[in-house]
């Protein structure tokens, strides 16, 4: 059995930048290889892992969650040997301030961002925040021999930590979404094989930050009976309004949408209580902020739903989660992977689907909303 804790740590002390996914990939497979029938990095830096059920023509399911991560790009290296970033996703300069990053040039660079001392900021000054495109990453080292091991373009994440707080609550980098990707390893690895409802697909997918490509790219090669997409969610807190969060310890967060298969979040909303497993609800009225959005328009359409889990500190160097709210995560997406009447039924609605031409000449079809 995989413990959750020791992968979710190995797997955000690796670099995994949007954009260079394909090397974090890389130093990953060797750890999770052995669980998988199969495992395949493709051209756009995802790690496609397969866990066969054993049966021929078995429905396929595909459990999704990103492995890229926020970070930066090396804009410019100056006088002095500091050096200016462009932001990768979404970045808040507020959070940024003394905060520790490493530069994966030819080799680590570790550096933070510059911050002006209280003493010397002017009135005028109070209270503005610098754009990231102004502001400075300190290294030590001068500028000839800082460009002899960092280029401009070169990635730069937050450097790796970590703290074990109180009540089972974890920090770190990198939880966004990674704390999904170590999740979904571990339902699939320790789900008997012939518990499984049908060959389950774990992608570590790439590009979400800056696009969300990367999981498009390996719902076309997989072609899934369905998809459940799993990132993370705002976790209650100070600024976050009470309908877009979920509250921490309360168990994963189910999504409710126009993006979503109303029928497929139907049935995992019902195999949790079955189960026994708390899960919580959010309305996203037309947009997850997920993979979901593009998974729903690939191929023929991916009937797809959204299982996330409360996440603090978004996009920061230090992002918060429950562990005892990933338990429960591995325990719902175990239940829906062995569950033989959710895949035999989205396996037989999309065999008996007909072309929208046929629906509209009177011949009728499976509505998958």
């Amino acid at each position: 059995m995989i413990e959750y804790k020791k992968l979710l740590r190995e797997m955000t002390a690796i670099p995994s930048v949007s954009g260079f996914e394909r090397g974090a990939a890389e130093a990953l497979l060797p750890t999770v290889r052995e669980y998988f029938d199969e495992a395949v990095i493709d051209p756009v830096g995802n790690l496609i892992l397969k866990r066969s059920c054993g049966r021929e023509d078995a429905p396929r399911i595909m459990l999704d969650a990103h492995f890229d991560e926020v970070g930066f790009v090396v804009s410019d290296i100056t006088d002095g040997g500091f050096v200016k970033a462009s932001p990768v996703g979404g970045l808040d300069p507020s959070v940024l301030s003394s905060t520790e990053v490493v530069i994966y040039g030819r080799e680590p660079v570790y550096g933070l961002f510059c911050v002006t001392p209280p003493h010397l900021v002017t009135k005028d000054d109070e209270g503005k925040l610098p754009k990231i495109s102004e502001m400075m990453i300190e290294t030590g080292y001068e500028k000839e021999e800082l460009e002899k091991i960092v280029s401009v373009g070169d990635p730069i994440g937050y450097r790796a930590g970590g703290a074990d707080l109180s009540l089972g609550v974890i920090a770190g980098r990198g939880f966004d979404d990674k704390s999904c990707g170590a999740a979904l390893i571990c339902a699939a690895a320790d789900t008997p094989r012939e518990s499984l409802a049908g060959d389950v697909y774990v992608t570590l997918s790439s590009r979400e930050e800056t696009g969300g490509g990367g999981a498009r790219v390996a719902a076309r090669k997989i072609d899934p009976d369905f998809a459940v997409v799993t990132d993370v969610n705002f976790a209650k807190a100070p600024g976050v309004e009470a309908r877009e969060s979920g509250e921490r310890g309360k168990g994963p967060m189910v999504s409710l949408s126009a993006v979503t298969c109303r029928r497929l979040t139907e049935g995992i909303l019902k195999i949790a209580a079955r189960a026994g497993i708390p899960v919580q609800t959010v309305v996203e009225s037309s947009n997850t902020g997920t993979n979901a959005n593009l998974l729903l328009i690939t191929g023929d359409g991916v009937p797809v739903a959204v299982v996330s889990l409360p996440l603090g500190g978004m996009h920061t160097f230090s992002e918060t989660l429950s562990l005892d709210d990933a338990d429960k995560f591995i325990k719902l997406i175990k239940e829906v992977i062995a569950s033989r009447s959710l895949a035999e039924e989205w396996r037989a609605a999309r065999s008996s689907s007909v072309s929208v031409f046929d629906g509209l000449h009177g011949k009728g079809g499976v509505v998958n909303a």
